[in-house]
């Protein structure tokens, strides 16, 4: 069985009632998985306290604390899921490069926070730390002036694509650091 797909972007930032913008919104996954790949029985109060810890929200409205539990409860299957079916949350592929550059730096900084939020990294091993160096730098980076030319495009948008795909997998690969294997993996 798959995992469940996210809430609507857009539909979420309309529910911020203009506090949230894209960035901010996907700042609040990244953080939302980092804390679930760190914690074990977190739940969407939590997760909101952590938000509000990080100024990145504040006194969000019912129809918007609601869009959030459902985040939690959805992007929580997602990491649990036998198939991979994790996603980040980011605005969809038809809104600007730069948008979409800038919000998948945020949710990486956003991802960084939420793992730190239980204090220091324990000894990682070497590809984990190499990992959140990797994030580090994503999160940092700064966008150069595009230029149209569609072939650049088009490279700039394969870039990305891929950007996007290697920090999914180094999220799923962080929740097996911090978690080990579960139960039902133990070998008897």
């Amino acid at each position: 069985m798959s995992a469940p797909a996210l809430p609507d972007f857009q539909r979420t930032i309309r529910l911020s009632q203009g506090n949230l913008d894209s960035a901010s919104l996907t700042e609040c996954h990244g953080v939302l998985c980092g804390v679930i790949c760190r914690e074990s029985g977190g739940t969407a109060n939590n997760f909101m306290h952590h938000l509000v810890a990080l100024k990145l929200l504040e006194k969000p409205s019912p129809a918007l604390e609601a869009a959030f539990t459902e985040l939690f409860e959805i992007t929580a299957k997602q990491l649990e899921d036998e198939e991979m079916g994790f996603a980040l949350w980011l605005p969809d592929d038809d809104e600007l490069l730069e948008e979409r550059t800038i919000c998948l730096a945020q949710w990486c900084e956003g991802f960084l926070a939420g793992l730190a939020s239980r204090g220091e990294f324990e000894a990682l091993s070497d590809e984990a730390a190499e990992a959140i160096d990797d994030l580090q730098q994503i999160a940092c980076a700064e966008l150069s002036a595009l230029e149209s030319d569609t072939q650049d495009n088009e490279d700039d948008e394969a870039a990305l694509a891929e950007i996007i795909e290697y920090v999914r997998v180094v999220a799923l690969m962080m929740r097996e650091e911090f978690r080990g294997p579960g139960t039902e993996d133990l070998i008897h």
